[in-house]
């Protein structure tokens, strides 16, 4: 067996100690809550709209509210990361999101659960863009998909369990505790980031906030999840409310752009970044798959509780061979993007997401639960050997000082086609819907589950199905130009593991 001491310094680039394996396992425990934050309240609503004898419209507002508050936030983790550090960054970010949900389970009617929903939302919006950020000046670019594939694990898990948790505590417990489950969860990060967690890179008084940019870029980026959320929601982009939010979000984004392009400086959102080939190839790849991945989260389990006449705990169920796919290809990742390289493993992904998704076009009332599990299996296989690659791909191409501006573009881009791909998608079903459904029942929720209307609605959710294998194959576009086989010498050199100036430790002995 190799020693310590005979190890070359290509083997020893690609080592993961104990500390790096503690910071990746911290980052991906501190995210969890935020990502199960984001769908456990779905299955609410109707709940929290009898207890404060609210409108459903206003009460939708604690899903989107937190939304918007995220996406707002996430251009601020570059800065912030540079000014105060990572990890007191990490600090904040759940200190506020431990508040926010504290608060959260305390509200006493709608408009305050829907404030202290948008302050959990401001420290969600941080935690997960610092993380990622630290642990890529951490680990390097060798070491940085093995790492990311425990760190993203949460992120596919999250919007999975989220309803059925959801649901248990508002069944058994109360709506309260699906915000309070968040408190120990927070304790005890901020517990391991105290004890463990130390920055890669020394915080800066010079780091300047691009006050202007932010302004922008802000609005904008709230409009257009505002619109997309709308459009999702009342089944069409032709509605006021949504064609008011995306069209503020397209004018104040083209404005940002063009002051974005102009400013000499760093601004708050890095589009020099797409300069960089890689980088910009990794991020539309992921942000195409975005679409893909999060818009079929609303039909999928729908199919399965209308059409089936499945519960939520079931229909959650259903979907877990996806989440078991998606680990075998993380577990391998790291072997086959060495021997294959990022575009050759990405390209195989994406077209395992379109294999997976085609007995879903052709989806009946009747259909073998084992053909559905398997082919969720292998889209599971397609999403871990494509979501990653683009990820380690765009983060690793750039800097180790400029990463954190990196990852927050990177989740800007990837939240803007998660909400593209929901609204659309749900708009195509409600629509197919509709011209399905008999004239005395006025929507989807109307439909008693497993009924013989509801097994006429089957053919209705293979147009949804069909627009997401049209966005993976998209997908295939920006795919072809990520990087193939590196040779070892090119990859040592771009390895960030040497010290540079300016550094401290990643993590306390």
């Amino acid at each position: 067996m190799t020693t310590q001491q005979e190890r070359t310094p290509a083997e020893e680039s690609e080592r993961i100690g104990p500390d790096l394996w503690w910071l990746a396992a911290i980052m991906a425990f501190g995210s969890f809550a935020g990502l199960l934050d984001a769908t456990i309240t779905n299955v609410a609503i109707g709940p929290l709209a009898s207890a404060f004898d609210a409108e459903i419209a206003t009460v939708q507002w604690v899903v989107t509210g937190y939304l918007l508050a995220i996406t707002a936030t996430l251009p601020l983790g570059a800065w912030a990361m540079a000014r105060f550090g990572a990890r007191e960054t990490l600090l904040f970010s759940q200190a506020v999101f431990l508040l926010g949900s504290l608060l959260s389970g305390l509200a006493w009617d709608a408009p305050s659960l829907i404030g202290f929903r948008v302050l959990q939302g401001i420290g969600g919006g941080l935690a997960l863009p610092v993380g990622q950020a630290l642990i890529a000046q951490a680990a390097g670019p060798r070491r940085l998909t093995k790492l990311m594939s425990l760190v993203t694990v949460p992120a596919l898990f999250a919007p999975l369990v989220g309803p059925s948790l959801g649901g248990v505590l508002v069944d058994h417990a109360s709506w309260r505790w699906i915000f309070l489950i968040n408190v120990p969860f927070c304790l005890a990060t901020i517990g391991l980031i105290l004890w463990r967690v130390r920055n890669v890179i020394a915080p800066t008084k010079d780091a300047v906030l691009d006050t202007l940019g932010l302004v922008l870029l802000v609005p904008a980026l709230a409009g257009l999840i505002y619109g997309f959320s709308e459009a999702g929601a009342a089944g069409g982009f032709t509605g006021t409310r949504a064609l008011a939010g995306l069209g503020a979000g397209v004018v104040l984004g083209t404005a940002f752009v063009a002051h974005a392009l102009r400013r000499r400086s760093e601004a708050v959102l890095d589009l020099r970044l797409f300069r960089v080939r890689d980088f910009a190839a990794g991020n539309l790849a992921s942000m195409v798959m975005a679409v893909a991945m999060y818009g079929v989260l609303i039909p999928l389990p729908l199919y399965f509780q209308v059409v089936q006449g499945t519960s939520v705990l079931e229909s959650a169920l259903m979907l877990l061979p996806q989440s078991l796919g998606y680990l075998v290809a993380v577990s391998l990742l790291q072997r086959l993007t060495v021997a294959l390289g990022v575009r050759t493993v990405t390209l195989a992904g994406v077209v395992l997401v379109g294999v997976g998704t085609l007995p879903y076009v052709v989806i009946d009332a009747d259909p073998s639960r084992f053909l559905l599990g398997a082919a969720l299996v292998v889209r599971g296989l397609g999403l871990g050997a494509s979501m990653m690659p683009t990820m380690t791909a765009a983060f690793s191409s750039v800097p180790k000082e400029v990463v954190p501006r990196a990852t927050s573009a990177f989740h800007v881009f990837q939240r803007i086609g998660a909400s593209l791909g929901t609204a659309v998608l749900t708009v195509v079903l409600q629509n197919e819907a509709l011209r399905h459904l008999p004239e005395e029942v006025p929507g989807l929720a109307a439909v008693a589950p497993g009924s013989a209307v509801a097994h006429g609605l089957a053919s209705s959710f293979r147009a949804p199905f069909w627009w997401a294998l049209a966005f993976t194959a998209l997908a295939l576009v920006p795919a072809f130009f990520l990087p193939g086989r590196r040779p070892a010498s090119a990859a040592d050199e771009a390895d960030g593991s040497a010290a540079r100036p300016g550094t401290a430790p990643v993590l306390s002995e």
